[in-house]
């Protein structure tokens, strides 16, 4: 299967994307947004997918702005943020490179796993820049390193891995300031996606399925994530790294 060819999975056709690793990254990415960030203000979730992250931002009290490409996403985001009911969250269908909000609305700015899925990385990051009021905090996370790009890649719809000085010229050329890139993954995450979710996929798309991995089971679930969690002792490490995960600020 590594060798031949993958067809891409239909991202968006299902809002059961959570797992060991999704929930590992995004505890990295909010250890990052409370240090750095104030909560109570406006938050923009830009790709948001099945909506962990802006859950996890309305919890802190931030007023979320939810987007994404799917229209089924959008509409699983409107639920379980009640943006229906008119409350102080929303969720909309839109294009990360053309996004549904007004210039400079918003006090924080998460992009996490989105870039590497876009044509037009360069146009989605100068939108995320669009959107930043004077000194709003970006965060962003993507998958690492142009040499591991694989089958699993291209299931998963990227066109890309990146390597820290892509991902900071990205964003510094989008014009944000104060880039930070630093890397994660090692070496537990590596060991969990050659030897855990790899051979797992490649099963499930051998029997000819092509549902999302879903989380395991719970008590499965809770090994893993005890076992990704010591990856922490290494944060930065390079090489062995498998995702980025940058902040940034708006000038002002």
């Amino acid at each position: 299967m590594s060798s031949g060819p993958v067809d891409e999975h239909a991202w968006g056709d299902s809002t059961e994307m959570f797992g060991p690793r999704h929930a590992f990254r995004e505890s990295l990415l909010l250890r990052e947004i409370d240090r750095r960030a104030t909560p109570g203000r406006d938050a923009l979730d830009a790709g948001a997918g099945a909506g962990s992250m802006s859950r996890a931002l309305a919890a802190r009290g931030y007023r979320v702005t939810a987007v994404d490409g799917s229209e089924g996403f959008a509409e699983h985001l409107g639920a379980v943020l009640g943006a229906a009911s008119g409350g102080p969250h929303r969720a909309v269908r839109g294009d990360m490179t053309a996004l549904p909000v007004d210039d400079a609305s918003a006090d924080l700015v998460v992009c996490a796993e989105v870039l590497e899925h876009l044509d037009d990385d360069v146009g989605a990051a100068r939108e995320l820049r669009r959107a930043c009021r004077p000194g709003a905090l970006v965060v962003v996370s993507v998958p690492a390193g142009p040499f591991r790009y694989d089958w699993t890649d291209r299931w998963a719809g990227h066109r890309r891995r990146y390597t820290p000085e892509g991902l900071e010229a990205l964003l510094a050329d989008a014009g944000l300031v104060s880039v930070d890139v630093y890397a994660w993954g090692f070496p537990v995450t590596g060991l969990y996606h050659r030897h855990v979710y790899r051979p797992m996929l490649r099963r499930r798309l051998l029997r000819g399925g092509d549902a999302d991995m879903g989380a395991p089971p719970a008590l499965a679930g809770r090994v893993l994530r005890a076992a990704l969690s010591l990856d922490r002792l290494f944060l930065g490490r390079r090489p062995g790294y498998m995702g980025l995960l940058a902040t940034a600020r708006a000038p002002g």
